[in-house]
């Protein structure tokens, strides 16, 4: 498979609202890449800084650790569902 099949097929198992976002990141870097030498683009976090919402900062902070344990407990309770079975 070349990249470009295996890019299709990631692209479509997005959902929607990733999906927007992969294609925000896109544009940034190439509006960025049209007016910079391919040498000096910026960094990815750097060129997304524009599309930062400073009110959901709050929300980042715990966000990870909340989707792993709501993950882990979804895991946790299918196993001992299986067990009752």
């Amino acid at each position: 498979m070349s990249t470009r099949e295996w890019a299709y097929n990631m692209i479509e198992e997005l959902t929607e609202e990733e999906f927007n976002a992969l294609m925000a990141i896109v544009k940034v870097m190439h509006k960025n890449s049209q007016k910079k030498p391919k040498s000096n683009i910026s960094s990815l976090k750097g060129i997304l800084h524009e599309y930062a919402d400073p009110s959901k900062i709050p929300l980042e902070e715990t966000a990870w650790a909340e989707a792993a344990a709501e993950k882990h407990l979804k895991f946790l309770e299918e196993m001992k569902k299986d067990e009752n079975s």
